[in-house]
């Protein structure tokens, strides 16, 4: 096992990967919540417009539906704000590990806060977050490298994933309205008004994939750029990997995040594919 992992499941630093998981956790779940009700209204109102002809219950699902575009502006930073709280945990994890410079624009966790949060977990146990088989034989800062390529190339198809069924779910949700639309022969103004009733539908998920979006093509630069660096076994010094550090941060950031039901569905898989990539790392130094 390579000497930098041998402090990653100190109590001190579990605590840390809890309280994160749980903030990550709590800004998914609100995200959930709001996602669930746009396909409730994005349903409900196509049909309740159709088949129920009482006025007062059409125009029910139209205010809720303004009146969760407008929750969505007063608490989208609420949501950004946990996540952040994730973030700011994930890093303090990594710069101990690491042992890199602190950033002094960015201000420490509340430790009392951390042990609020970490308390709140209710998971599996939190153990060798980052893989145990890299080599000894791996010089530090680059060791330093690999597991920041780990982290940030491990959700990347994981996103890509989450996006995709998000898209195709748009797509054929579009699709199957308009033939509904069409078949029941539906007038230009009912059209109109049931697709001004959804529009907060459509800007919520496109804005998750364009978020998605944003956040593989980060996370792909900076794994990019790592990945030259290791496999040309070429010099880097702590100022870069705090950069890159810089970098890795801004990822964790990004808002559109993948809901906990799905990342289970396909740990496992990236994983396994995090595992492959240190195994042939591990090659080119030993």
């Amino acid at each position: 096992m390579n000497s930098i992992l041998n402090y990653q499941n100190e109590p001190v630093n579990i605590k840390l990967l809890k309280a994160s998981t749980v903030a990550y956790s709590k800004a998914k779940a609100g995200e959930n919540k709001i996602s669930i009700f746009f396909i409730f209204l994005a349903f409900a109102y196509p049909i309740s417009y159709i088949i129920i002809g009482d006025e007062r219950v059409k125009l029910t699902l139209f205010g809720c539906s303004f009146l969760l575009a407008v929750l969505v502006l007063v608490f989208t930073d609420s949501f950004k704000g946990k996540t952040s709280k994730g973030a700011i945990l994930k890093e303090e994890f990594d710069i101990a590990l690491f042992n890199l410079p602190w950033k002094s624009t960015l201000r420490r966790p509340d430790h009392a806060e951390v042990s609020k949060l970490s308390l709140q977990y209710k998971g599996e146990e939190i153990r060798d977050w980052y893989s145990l088989n890299l080599s000894e034989a791996i010089p530090k800062n680059i060791s330093i490298a690999v597991l920041q390529h780990t982290n940030t190339s491990w959700d990347i198809d994981l996103r890509k994933l989450f996006s995709g069924c998000l898209t195709g779910f748009v797509v054929a949700y579009s699709i199957t309205l308009w033939i509904f639309l069409v078949f029941i022969n539906a007038d230009g103004k009912t059209i109109f008004l049931i697709y001004f009733a959804i529009l907060s539908f459509y800007t919520h998920f496109i804005t998750l994939i364009r978020g998605h979006i944003s956040a593989i093509n980060k996370r792909k630069a900076i794994s990019s750029y790592l990945d030259e660096i290791i496999r040309n076994k070429r010099n880097i010094g702590i100022n870069k990997l705090r950069d890159i550090q810089d970098e890795i941060y801004s990822s964790r950031l990004e808002p559109a995040k993948v809901p906990d039901f799905f990342f289970r569905m396909f740990w496992k898989r990236m994983n396994a594919s995090a595992e492959d990539y240190i195994q042939l790392i591990n090659k080119f130094y030993n």
